[in-house]
């Protein structure tokens, strides 16, 4: 399980970190690249935002979010290394989601990525641990069946 909560912890400090520091900057959008930003965006929904309008609708998010981490947990008590791995980045970043929303009424988006015409919607460090924890649960799995 060392992989499983150090993994977690760091994802957890780092998104939290990465979140303080933007809220302390007095800023609405910077350039960084030409395909990158940084923004300050309340997602009061889902991923992408959908549902942001319905007010009851963050406590719902709130409470499933609290269920797929003791999901998570759950899941992975008796898995290999590389799939703890995964496990923690999804517990880490679903952790500091559910804590932006309880604090804050909404998750704290501030990546923003853009290539030509295609735009990505605004996204956190807890967002991109998520994803990568499921690719990796995704190539742990696949090795398992194979």
């Amino acid at each position: 399980m060392r992989n499983f909560y150090l993994a977690a912890s760091l994802v957890f400090i780092l998104d939290r970190l990465t979140k303080h520091l933007v809220l302390l900057a007095d800023y609405h959008r910077i350039e960084l690249l030409p395909f990158l930003a940084l923004v300050k965006v309340c997602n009061r929904g889902v991923a992408f935002g959908l549902f942001s309008s319905a007010d009851a609708a963050n406590l719902f998010f709130a409470l499933a979010t609290a269920l797929a981490l003791v999901v998570v947990l759950y899941l992975s008590r008796r898995v290999g290394t590389f799939a703890k791995l995964g496990y923690g980045l999804i517990f880490g970043g679903g952790l500091a989601n559910l804590v932006d929303r309880v604090v804050f009424g909404g998750v704290l988006d501030f990546i923003d990525l853009h290539v030509g015409g295609l735009h990505w919607p605004a996204f956190n460090i807890a967002d991109l641990a998520i994803t990568i924890g499921v690719i990796v649960l995704l190539f742990a799995y696949s090795k398992k069946k194979a």
